[in-house]
């Protein structure tokens, strides 16, 4: 089938939208539904349709079933596309790809069985044990710390751990080094203590296997059980949760990752770049467990109403939404009109933990998508910096419940006092602190005073998070 040119996914569901329109309307309505999942996956992924291969197939296969749907339903989807796809081949809209319909035979033909970590109680549960082992002052696991260090290491090889002598712990990360500090006793060779002089290699890897199993045996079988493919796997669904597709997750860890990829996936490369920016991505997962801050961009024809009663009803937990308008007042013939205008317009600011994000607009990626690291493809989640988020609060003079307020009496700097301020608009001008006013309130007001080239004065009044006390 040859394809006249490289048609965009718009033009592609107008002619899937077309072929459905005379369909009675239950089928009209299953047609449908198969639509929307799949927009909702390419959008997320900034995928086309155009470059529609047996791997993509895999990959949105794979992502329903993560999100909970059932084998039977995810198998519809794939044979309803199948024929949608034979249509828009017919019209030279796409090269003919059977892949779909092949897969949807494939998974229930055979015994096919959701790998453990696609589930989020599961994932939660073992993610849950391992931030805990990272808290831990006293009483650690040394399986854990392993199994942790090969985690925040790219998965790496639970085998060349075990034997990692002092005198190899050049390049490791601050996390690493600290794993490696309270294993590490001056009368042993190795970093771990296995006792790795009384084993053979072969008794080293039972009882690594076997301590590792320990750690998670609530959830993982002892029949069978690998710890480095159990070390991929947590490593591969941690990066999914955060928008890596399965693909590029069975291509980054290099391995099996039975316990969190189907295995009719297939691998696909990734640059060097990409494998640090989601190593990264992978251990600021596992060692903070603090809703960040993320901005999100409403779709075209999306008002913010729309969005925040759709987060409502379908995400859970629900994030922390932050939308900030000013008002604006216009004159209109005899009347004064308010408006509400936002700071940003059609960004959304939204704080939740970094493994909610995905499974967020999954359900919501038909009203808006969230900004990326590098802006392509696959590329992480961006997390705003707490630090940043506060200083644009202070800047436009709104604040969310996170930012800290200090009781009156406490409020630094005094009257008399020299400082920054950080508000729009102010370009981080320098005043002198005049004095505090609003003293009945929480958060008290001060007013500074300013003066211009041209030695004028004036006054501004001022949010305590709007200043900073320049220091001595």
């Amino acid at each position: 089938m040859v394809v006249n040119k490289r048609h965009t996914n718009k033009e592609i569901f107008q002619f899937f939208r077309y072929k459905i329109s005379d369909m009675a309307s239950e089928s009209r309505a299953r047609y449908r539904k198969t639509l929307s999942e799949l927009d909702v996956f390419l959008s997320g992924h900034h995928s086309l349709l155009a470059d529609y291969s047996s791997t993509m197939t895999a990959d949105w296969a794979s992502e329903l079933l993560c999100r909970g749907l059932a084998v039977s339903t995810v198998s519809r989807h794939l044979n309803i596309f199948s024929s949608l796809m034979k249509s828009a081949a017919g019209e030279r809209l796409l090269p003919f790809d059977d892949s779909a319909r092949r897969l949807s035979k494939t998974i229930t033909d055979s015994e096919f069985v959701v790998p453990i970590l696609m589930g989020g109680k599961v994932y939660g549960s073992c993610l849950a044990i391992l931030r805990n082992a990272m808290k831990k002052t006293e009483g650690f696991n040394v399986y854990e710390d392993i199994f942790l260090f090969s985690l925040l290491n790219g998965a790496l090889p639970i085998e060349d751990i075990c034997l990692l002598k002092k005198d190899e712990l050049a390049n490791f990360n601050e996390v690493s080094r600290f794993i490696i500090s309270r294993n590490i006793s001056g009368r042993r060779g190795y970093v771990f203590d296995l006792k790795q002089s009384c084993r053979t290699p072969k008794q080293l890897s039972a009882a690594v296997t076997a301590g590792v199993q320990s750690v998670f045996q609530k959830h993982v079988s002892k029949k069978g059980f690998n710890p480095d493919d159990f070390a991929r796997s947590v490593w591969a669904a941690c990066a999914m949760r955060n928008g890596l597709r399965m693909s590029e997750a069975l291509g980054y860890v290099g391995g099996e990752a039975s316990y969190a990829v189907p295995r009719f996936c297939e691998p696909v490369q990734i640059d060097s770049d990409g494998k640090r920016v989601w190593a990264n991505t992978v251990n600021s997962v596992l060692l903070h467990e603090m809703p960040r801050w993320y901005a999100m961009h409403m779709r075209r024809g999306v008002k913010y109403e729309s969005l925040r009663s759709c987060i409502l009803e379908n995400v859970r937990p629900v994030p922390e939404l932050f939308y900030p308008c000013e008002t604006i007042v216009r004159q209109t013939r005899n009347r004064s009109i308010e408006v509400e205008l936002p700071f940003v317009a059609n960004t959304v600011f939204f704080r939740t933990s970094p493994e909610n994000v995905l499974p967020m607009f999954n359900a919501i990626g038909e009203r808006a998508w969230c900004y990326r690291v590098m802006g392509a493809p696959g590329s992480p989640y961006a997390v705003i910096p707490r630090k940043e988020m506060e200083r644009f609060q202070a800047a436009i003079g709104i604040f969310t419940p996170d930012v800290e307020i200090q009781p009156l009496g406490q409020i630094a700097p005094k009257p008399g006092e020299s400082v920054i301020i950080i508000k729009a608009g102010f370009g981080n001008r320098a005043g002198e602190v005049e004095e505090v006013i609003n003293k009945d309130c929480e958060t008290a007001i001060f007013r500074v005073k300013l003066t211009t080239d041209k030695g004028y004065e004036f006054r501004i009044d001022l949010d305590r998070r709007q200043i900073e006390r320049i220091a001595n």
